[in-house]
């Protein structure tokens, strides 16, 4: 009787325990002894909420990001926007050349700012570099000219008369030939070129930034387009990075009288500055040599994951030598506009309007997966909300029916006691 007494005196103690450990827990489930089946669904939903949680989180990352770049794209559209209406304006034949100069510098701060907004950075990364965040996409350069570059050598001038026989103000060189050097950047020379020099190769120089050629005349810049008497020296191809010598002295400032280069003009030199060619300085828009093709991917959903980022060449084109991209489209025309060149601004509307459509085209894809990014979010959210009810039916206490039980199991363990101390009163004394 003892025996029997006390095992459920102590059963009906456990199962008071038990609810008040539920009460005080909210879980009906504490250890996967007290539901093994129920444990286990328990920890799956668990599991199911914690990736639908992480990927709430890698989902409002990138949205964050996919936000940058939309606004990014809504300003670089503006500016070709306002690109555009500029050159149809300066294409008007009643504009003037120096008009056409004053545009030229708006539209220089137009591509200035199309330069920053490629230098758009998220998280201390810039967003147009592939997965190169630490490198900017295209930045704004100050150069000293070089003419030896790992893809070409200037040519030698053609001379039609030795100079030895001639008096100094006859002519040396051959006035029809016009001599083209690509430049190169001598200031920066680009860990990433395997070629040895590895200074970049120019492009896209920002016309007006050039100096060093004083007392040589720019084709077309100020001279005026019908007097004769007035010889241009050079002209330089913005785009493209070339300087073309087209007069007797261009080639005497960058060639000796035996036809070949000078050497490179250097301030410590003892010669004579007339034996060396010109300190030619310009700024220019360097684009990254690195393949900026990388993709930063953000995963949506179980083992889906999502390209978040716009890929350089297609936002802003190869650049390439043979290529063109945003910069050179705009450099175009401000090329035009600075040498008061009708033709070529009207083509540059072309121009300008291909980089306002391949910005357009990145943005109505990133559109797409921001809106995609939404309906994921929102499925996610439902998924969790589901989840959630299903984890709380296995293991949250109806305190209703919790408390209702404790209130009659104390009632059950109180007679128990009672029971129980009646009962171990008696001993065999009270039979002597």
């Amino acid at each position: 009787m003892y025996d029997s007494t006390m095992r459920n005196l102590q059963h009906n103690l456990g199962k008071l325990n038990t609810l008040e450990e539920q009460i005080a827990s909210e879980k009906k489930i504490n250890r996967p002894s007290d539901n093994p089946i129920g444990f286990t669904n328990s920890m799956k939903y668990t599991n199911i909420l914690s990736a639908l949680g992480q990927q709430q989180l890698t989902m409002k990352d990138g949205e964050v990001y996919m936000t940058v770049l939309e606004n990014t794209h809504n300003s670089m559209n503006k500016a070709f926007g306002r690109c555009h209406e500029l050159a149809v304006q300066a294409s008007n034949d009643t504009v003037n050349h120096e008009q056409r100069m004053f545009t030229n510098l708006e539209v220089r701060q137009l591509l200035e700012q199309v330069v920053a907004n490629a230098q758009t950075k998220h998280k201390d990364g810039y967003i147009f570099s592939g997965k190169w965040t630490n490198q900017p996409p295209y930045e704004i350069k100050k150069a000293d000219a070089i003419y030896e570059g790992y893809k070409n050598t200037p040519p030698n001038a053609t001379l039609i008369n030795p100079p030895t026989a001639i008096t100094p103000s006859d002519p040396i060189f051959d006035p029809t030939e016009r001599i083209t050097i690509q430049l190169y950047d001598g200031g920066y020379e680009d860990p990433n070129l395997v070629e040895i020099p590895n200074n970049p190769l120019v492009q896209r120089i920002i016309p007006g930034s050039v100096s060093g050629l004083n007392g040589l005349q720019e084709k077309s810049h100020v001279i005026p387009p019908n007097d004769p008497s007035v010889v241009a020296d050079y002209e330089i191809d913005y785009v493209n990075g070339t300087i073309t010598l087209l007069s007797e002295d261009a080639k005497r400032a960058f060639y000796d009288t035996s036809g070949n280069l000078k050497p490179p003009y250097d301030k410590d030199s003892p010669l004579n500055s007339d034996n060396m060619r010109p300190e030619l300085q310009f700024e220019y828009i360097y684009r990254n040599s690195l393949d900026m093709k990388g993709e930063i991917i953000r995963e949506i959903d179980t083992s889906i994951t999502m390209k978040i980022n716009s890929n350089r060449d297609a936002l802003f084109g190869k650049g390439g030598e043979s290529d063109t991209d945003s910069f050179k489209e705009i450099i175009s025309l401000m090329q035009g506009l600075w040498y008061n060149d009708q033709p070529q601004i009207s083509k540059s509307i072309e121009n300008v309007d291909a980089a306002r459509k391949r910005n357009l085209a990145e943005q109505a894809v990133e559109g797409a997966r921001l809106n995609r990014v939404a309906l994921t979010f929102d499925r996610n959210e439902d998924l969790t909300i589901t989840n959630t009810g299903a984890r709380s039916d296995i293991e949250d206490v109806d305190f209703v029916e919790a408390l209702s039980k404790f209130s009659l199991a104390e009632a059950v363990y109180n007679a128990s006691l009672f029971a129980t101390s009646k009962l171990m009163q008696q001993s065999l004394m009270n039979f002597l």
